[in-house]
């Protein structure tokens, strides 16, 4: 059994590409079962976030996976731009992910709850021991990140640093009229920075009007139909958009007429959303100044430039983390193992006391047994633990020339 990944985030791709990659929650289920029909593969989580979009896998061997891949993306465009992994490189990989520090913005806080998401989806569906252990400790190494550095005491997001662009641009918002597209937590989060600078004429639309209408109530913001949008874009100077809408939302041909209602009054689009929710053609007009996520990047830099030392403590405790499920992985793997040689242990020594029987009356041979259970558990005692620190130290090589010393078979033992 092996644990391998596939996927393309931030670093390997722009934001063209990996909209194209993206899968909505809704259809996390049906991917996870198409996947699943491959029948090396036990387990799959699929993680989509508009960073990254990643499918962790539990599989029969490594070998297995790149057949798999190679059948999946063997003749794909983009081939390049996603990577792949296996062993400690998926765990270090993952427990980074899920503590915010392979994000876009790092420290974010938003993530962890989007793996969860993906973890308690992949559950429903089917699990095995591996890739559940594997998420747990995940959930553990970046609680420990958030308790233990800075990055828990200063959290950031996506969502924090569009604002923080929105300032940089229009300086004081409390002039400027704001609409936020979407209900979901990224939206939640832009009101709340919002509002945390004194803005206070902001309007909210989504596709669920009952969902705006209940957080427009939070928020007291105004509440603006999702049909109208395009028609009274022309009224907002600084727009928001966060939604799972798989097409655009904002078309050329609206941005246009917001301008001439304008009269080209400038106006500002920030998309948060993969697949974009905004027309990518509108930033060939004059007077439109629209931006992605991957266009936050100098706020990003400036973010990252203080929390630099805090990254490196976080991945020390990840490294760690890392480490602890790489023993567990490898004492399951070889569990079997451990159990012969306790039984080799026990088989000696009842097969020494047998001979013994006839010689000796019952209650010599009752001491006899206590004593026997004492020396070969003292002599078996540091065998034992040297074997099982050579099984997680992960090396094979030391592992069968452990297992050949001590007269043990390990074939059967790998299946686990």
């Amino acid at each position: 059994m092996s644990i391998c990944l596939f996927g393309v985030n931030h670093k390997t791709a722009d934001i063209a590409i990996r909209e194209r990659f993206t899968v909505a929650e809704s259809d996390y289920r049906s991917h996870i079962q198409e996947t699943l029909s491959h029948p090396a593969i036990r387990a799959v989580v699929i993680l989509s976030t508009c960073n990254r979009t990643e499918y962790y896998l539990s599989v029969s061997s490594v070998k297995a996976f790149e057949d798999f891949y190679e059948n999946t993306f063997g003749r794909q465009d983009n081939r390049d731009v996603i990577y792949k992994m296996s062993g400690q490189a998926v765990v270090n990989h993952l427990f980074a992910v899920t503590a915010g520090i392979d994000s876009l913005v790092v420290g974010e806080t938003q993530i962890q709850g989007q793996v969860k998401k993906a973890y308690e989806t992949a559950r429903q569906v089917r699990m095995d021991s591996a890739l559940d252990k594997l998420f747990q400790m995940a959930f553990k190494a970046a609680k420990l990140v958030r308790s233990e550095t800075e990055i828990g005491r200063n959290p950031v997001s996506v969502a924090h640093c569009a604002v923080q662009l929105g300032r940089q641009i229009f300086g004081d918002l409390q002039q400027q009229k704001l609409l936020v597209v979407g209900a979901g937590e990224t939206s939640e989060l832009v009101i709340r920075y919002l509002m945390n600078h004194q803005a206070d004429t902001i309007t909210l639309t989504n596709r669920t009007r009952s969902k705006a209408e209940k957080m427009a109530r939070i928020f007291n913001t105004g509440v603006m139909p999702l049909a109208d949008l395009n028609r009274r874009l022309g009224e907002f100077d600084l727009i928001f958009t966060a939604t799972a809408c798989p097409h655009h939302l904002i078309t050329h041909a609206a941005a246009k007429q917001a301008l001439v209602a304008r009269k080209h009054r400038p106006m500002v689009m920030i998309d948060l959303s993969v697949p974009r929710d905004i027309d990518d053609s509108i930033k060939a007009l004059d007077d439109v100044f629209l931006y992605a996520v991957d266009d936050l990047q100098k706020v990003i830099t400036q973010n990252m430039s203080r929390r630099q030392n805090t990254v490196e403590e976080a991945r020390r405790i990840i490294e760690a983390e890392a480490t602890l499920f790489m023993q567990w992985q490898q004492r399951k793997k070889y569990h079997g193992l451990l159990k012969q040689y306790q039984h080799k242990v026990d088989h000696d020594k009842v097969g020494v006391l047998e001979k013994k029987q006839g010689d000796v009356d019952e209650m010599v041979l009752q001491k006899m047994e206590i004593l026997a259970h004492q020396v070969s558990q003292k002599i078996a005692h540091p065998i034992m633990q040297g074997l099982r620190k050579v099984i997680e130290s992960g090396n094979e090589e030391h592992i069968k020339l452990m297992a050949e010393l001590l007269d043990l078979e390990i074939e059967n033992d790998t299946r686990n």
